[in-house]
């Protein structure tokens, strides 16, 4: 299994190359449904979940449906220990995101809150899940360091966060003895995106300006949408586009890729769903895809990329730079 620690004065953990996101947990009442996936996630060795404060908040009746699921599926099957858990505080009221919320009530209440409906002690992983760059980061930081240093996040993480940013942020808290920034999450895959694909301006994605800047520090990513929301899998099985999310990703260089993913699972017999994320797990710093699945069947095919990397040569024709 592709692995990558990252450590501080205190701890230390392995961010593995496959997390599961759970954004689709929707429903308080379908555990047996989610267990499955979990289950499944969890017998293939999986060891990273991927949640939110702010997950199905946009659902009536979703408010905190995945932390919840989540809880208690640690609860029953007696795994805390086991599992990196990442969560994020800090989105903005859904409808009103140009009102940022990273005021030092308004992230003590999201984790203390996200601790509570987790029923767990400590965050893993704690992500501030966006960015106000109208805020200096010497308000921000001390805020977080607090919650790293009375142990109820282990390291801290930021998403949505341009890099030059998180730098900013990193020179701030190194300089005055704080906990700085650890993993970044944005959305980056083979498919090429922007804010405008998402038609949310907070969003982060991968572009070349963040490509080199990862580059040059080295700064393990967690990737949402590693897929592009099933894009290539649909397509590549002869599906057609039957709603917005995949819809989003359709441009003329994607269908180009495609096809080289196409070309690659037909001559390889690898799974289309699979190569987005061998593709994310051979670039030049760590990258842990955060995927999604509703499936367990799904999740058993992922999982098949746990270890699997391509060369450089296999790197650029699925670019479609051969």
């Amino acid at each position: 299994m592709i692995e990558h620690e990252i450590k501080n004065d205190r701890y230390s953990l392995k961010l593995p190359a496959l997390a599961f996101g759970t954004a689709s947990f929707e429903r308080k009442d379908s555990d047996e449904f989610y267990f499955e996936l979990l289950d499944s996630y969890y017998n293939n060795g999986g060891r990273c979940l991927d949640t939110a404060r702010a997950y199905c908040a946009w659902l009536e009746e979703g408010e905190d449906s995945s932390e919840t699921v989540i809880g208690r599926w640690l609860e029953a099957r007696g795994c805390r220990d086991e599992m990196i858990i990442c969560t994020k505080g800090g989105h903005p009221v859904m409808g009103h995101m140009e009102i940022s919320r990273l005021s030092k009530d308004e992230l003590e209440y999201d984790l203390s809150h996200s601790l509570k409906t987790l029923g767990v002690e400590y965050i893993d992983v704690y992500f501030l899940h966006r960015d106000d760059e109208r805020i200096p980061v010497s308000e921000i930081m001390p805020i977080l360091n607090e919650f790293y240093q009375s142990g109820r996040v282990h390291f801290l993480g930021a998403s949505n966060w341009t890099a030059a940013r998180i730098e900013e942020a990193n020179r701030f808290a190194e300089e005055n003895g704080m906990e700085p920034f650890r993993v970044s999450q944005i959305n980056y895959s083979l498919a090429h995106c922007s804010t405008d694909t998402f038609g949310d301006p907070t969003v982060v994605c991968m572009n070349l300006r963040e490509f080199k800047a990862y580059q040059r520090t080295g700064m393990p990513i967690m990737a949402y949408c590693p897929q592009a929301k099933g894009f290539f899998a649909k397509l590549a099985r002869g599906e057609s586009m039957k709603n917005l999310p995949e819809e989003q990703f359709t441009s003329t260089a994607n269908l180009a890729r495609l096809a080289r993913v196409k070309q690659l699972s037909d001559r390889e017999g690898i799974p289309a769903a699979v190569i987005p994320l061998g593709y994310l797990n051979s670039q030049p710093f760590f990258v842990t895809s955060v995927f999604a699945a509703s499936k367990p069947w799904q999740i058993d095919e992922n999982m098949q990329a746990q270890d699997l990397r391509f060369d450089s040569k296999t790197i650029a024709f699925l670019e479609n730079a051969l």
